[in-house]
């Protein structure tokens, strides 16, 4: 149903072009070690966690989760997920004045070169906003008020 979407966000993520996947979008070796997990671990079909170090030591590392209670609420709920909507290309049968408008939102408090370029793009692209948290990747953890607040105005 495109016609009741009025904007998309991207919430500090990655964005595929048609005929990519998110997968092609990750370093080499990053996704060289996701590969071996879904192998190892996944049966084939499930990424276990994405990266080799266990959940405890790799949200707090990589993601910026530090506080006790965040990760008490977070770890629990953490599950393998299914590894083709990594792979699986993006296909874009819209044309390009036909897409609602679309709201880049990139975490500052998250060093990471991908979506950068993503924040870069959507800023110098007329079909696109871009916004910025103060925040770690996962901003409805770390910052939900902040976010919260940003996504109703989007809304709006």
């Amino acid at each position: 149903m495109p016609e009741r979407l009025a904007r998309l966000v991207y919430l500090d993520a990655f964005v595929p072009g048609d005929g990519e996947s998110v997968l092609a979008l990750i370093p080499a070796e990053r996704r060289a070690e996701m590969e071996e997990l879904v192998e190892s671990e996944g049966d084939g079909w499930a990424l276990p966690r994405f990266a080799t170090p266990s959940w405890d030591r790799f949200v707090p590392a990589a993601w910026g989760v530090t506080d006790d209670g965040d990760l008490r609420w977070i770890l629990p709920r953490l599950r393998p997920t299914p590894f083709g909507h990594f792979t699986e290309p993006l296909r874009l049968d819209r044309a390009a004045g036909d897409v609602p408008r679309r709201a880049y939102v990139r975490c500052q408090g998250w060093p990471h070169a991908g979506f950068d370029r993503h924040a870069s793009d959507a800023a110098a692209s007329a079909a696109w906003d871009l916004y910025e948290l103060q925040s770690a990747h996962l901003p409805y953890i770390t910052s939900p008020r902040e976010t919260t607040e940003l996504l109703l105005a989007l809304a709006a």
